[in-house]
């Protein structure tokens, strides 16, 4: 008898380990990811809910839902005081470069402040300058984008199809030559083709 209760008890031991490295594992591949395997709904398995409300845009016009529509859209969650927000500008700024003729991608940085000097207007305006970010950048001082994509990393990218809904995420530095940069050129590309 004791035997067995010895050995029911260490099977509950390994079941909760495994249940717990699957779910370190899910995590640690992407908030989508995660959400898709858990079976959760939301912004991260689906179309985000209503991003662009309340942003304040700093070096362009505000963009629209219409002027998005029908586009593979790569949203970048990043503030400018952040190591590894910095460390991904030359991706991002290559990304730029790559797709600024394509009328069917856009790239949009949203900068969400961590510290409180990230939340000044002017500190950002700088910073977008002085990284020499081409690509729309706004504001997100009120979180509202960050909460709509249940977001919680910087950097994070989100890969938008046609139809708003996230296709793709990425959670930390991005590199040019990376396999992730690889794979996030993979997943544009086939959004690109997609139809409907």
């Amino acid at each position: 008898m004791n035997q067995m209760r010895k050995g029911s008890g260490m099977n509950q031991v390994r079941w909760v380990t495994a249940a717990l490295a699957l779910a370190a594992l899910l995590e640690a591949s992407g908030p989508a990811r995660l959400a898709a395997a858990s079976g959760v709904g939301g912004a991260r398995a689906g179309a985000p809910r209503s991003w662009l409300e309340g942003l304040a845009w700093v070096n362009t016009r505000p963009l629209t839902r219409a002027d998005l529509a029908g586009k593979v859209v790569v949203v970048e969650f990043w503030t400018f005081d952040c190591i590894n927000c910095r460390r991904t500008v030359p991706a991002m700024k290559r990304l730029e470069q790559e797709y600024r003729g394509a009328s069917d991608v856009a790239i949009v940085g949203i900068h969400t402040p961590e510290l409180e000097h990230e939340r000044d207007a002017g500190n950002v305006r700088r910073a977008v300058e002085r990284l020499g970010l081409g690509y729309p950048v706004a504001r997100d001082n009120e979180l509202r984008a960050w909460h709509a994509f249940d977001n919680r990393y910087w950097p994070a990218l989100y890969v938008l199809d046609r139809n708003d809904r996230v296709r793709s995420t990425h959670v930390g530095e991005l590199h040019v030559g990376t396999p992730a940069w690889s794979e996030l050129h993979r997943t544009i590309e086939r959004l690109r083709t997609e139809r409907g």
